[in-house]
């Protein structure tokens, strides 16, 4: 099996301990849909990790649904790839037959522990067992590689892949646990994956103290927080120059119903029956699109807000320096579907694009109400046409926002150091906190 990628050496140095890290740190990277457009913070992660002499496997349950949107940067990383669907049906069944002979009571064990143990519902079980079947067989296509540990993206499928393929294989797993329905909605068997993990990380301190609540125990020294990082080298912000003359407003992400676009649309009709001249561009695809699609026409705001559809990330960061400010308006939907840090609102910020967003989740982690940003409250689309109209119409605001924002991505979210954190909280023994 070709291997992602192998740097030359592994670092020399000691780790913080002093003592000699091991030769060779062994990882496969379990990850649903890889590379995606909306995970590019998984990108960044590999490319530090690899650079570090890490030996590094993706294995991808799906191959991108979009692969034309993709940069050239995130094609080069689908070199090596595993991707486990679609599966050779005779491949999938050696599999299985292969772990029921060679370690058929993990085998038989791991089954019954999965199907037996609380799901919500009938089909997230079927679902499970489904995953079970996943994972052997990525068990089976890594078993000759000596892997030093799996490593999870995700607390949903994926997890259960790593929980497993783990065992089967006899090493350890870790997770690193991000916003989402499998955190908030459809917590399906979420306690005991964090149990059987070595450790986990989360992007947020709202995660680790909602799942705490949920679970009913400290998870403090089971999950760490350490933030995502952006590669600060790749967001220099030009000359701003709003599209045909007119202030520019700017939102980026799935369209999702917790992304609050129907929000922002919403807002773009306030503020223009308030007299207001803007353009409004959404940049994303996803399920609402259709609903978001008759919203503008019900509300006549054809000739001010333009749904873009998916765009590679250097056309993202272009469209980053020529907004007049970045609006994102999430919302706790009625399931309890919720973002945490969304990845954009960070990148708006490194291009000093004025943020406004809403005090959902971690938001308020990043993003200071006055001092690098303008929050409002999720839904309260009153509010969220309040701020947005100071910054169109105060630009002595706009310019201290953005200098602020820019500043504070620099002390908290440079990729190395936010990197270099989480390897040194999963693997201390090769990295130095």
């Amino acid at each position: 099996m070709t291997n992602f990628a192998r740097a030359e050496q592994v670092r020399s140095d000691t780790s913080g301990n002093g003592r000699k890290p091991p030769e060779t740190l062994r990882l496969a990277y379990l990850i649903g849909t890889y590379p995606g457009l909306t995970t590019t913070f998984i990108d960044r992660e590999v490319r530090a990790l690899c650079a570090w002499g890490v030996n590094l496997q993706i294995v991808a349950i799906h191959r991108p649904d979009n692969p034309a949107a993709l940069s050239p940067d995130q094609s080069a990383l689908q070199t090596g790839a595993i991707y486990l669907l679609p599966a050779a049906p005779i491949t999938l069944l050696l599999a299985h037959l292969y772990f029921l002979l060679v370690r058929p009571f993990v085998y038989v064990r791991t089954l019954a522990f999965l199907v037996t143990r609380p799901h919500p519902s009938l089909g997230s079980r079927l679902r499970t067992v489904q995953h079970f079947g996943m994972a052997v067989y990525a068990a089976y296509l890594l078993r000759d590689q000596s892997l030093t540990e799996l490593h999870a993206h995700f607390i949903d499928r994926t997890a259960t892949l790593a929980l497993v393929a783990a065992r089967l294989l006899g090493i350890p797993y870790s997770l690193s646990i991000h916003a989402g329905a499998d955190v908030f909605v459809e917590r399906v068997l979420v306690d005991e994956k964090i149990a059987e993990a070595r450790h986990a990380v989360t992007c947020t301190l709202h995660n680790r103290t909602y799942l705490e609540s949920v679970l009913g125990r400290d998870l403090k020294d089971k999950i760490s927080h350490v933030r995502h990082g952006l590669s600060l080298s790749l967001y220099r912000p030009q000359a701003r120059r709003p599209a045909n003359g007119k202030p520019l407003i700017l939102s980026v992400g799935q369209l999702a119903e917790r992304k609050g676009f129907a929000q922002l649309i919403e807002v773009c009709s306030l503020l223009k029956a308030q007299g207001h001249e803007f353009r409004c561009e959404i940049v994303g695809e996803g399920p609402q699109r259709a609903r978001l699609e008759r919203m503008i026409d019900a509300l006549a705001l054809h000739d001010t807000v333009t749904l873009c559809g998916a765009l590679r990330h250097g056309e993202v960061i272009k469209k980053y320096d020529e907004a007049t400010l970045f609006a994102l308006l999430c919302i706790v939907t009625a399931e309890g579907d919720m973002d945490g840090i969304p990845n954009v609102i960070a990148e708006a910020m490194a291009m000093r694009a004025p943020v406004v967003s809403t005090t959902v989740s971690a938001i308020p982690e990043l993003v200071i109400d006055g001092v690098n940003g303008l929050l409002a409250p999720p839904g309260d689309t009153t509010a969220a046409a309040a701020a947005i109209a100071r910054l169109l119409d105060e630009s002595d605001l706009r310019q201290h926002l953005a200098d602020n924002a820019r500043r504070t991505i620099e002390d908290t979210f440079d990729v190395d150091c936010n990197v270099r954190r989480f390897a040194a909280t999963l693997w201390p023994e090769w990295f130095r906190n």
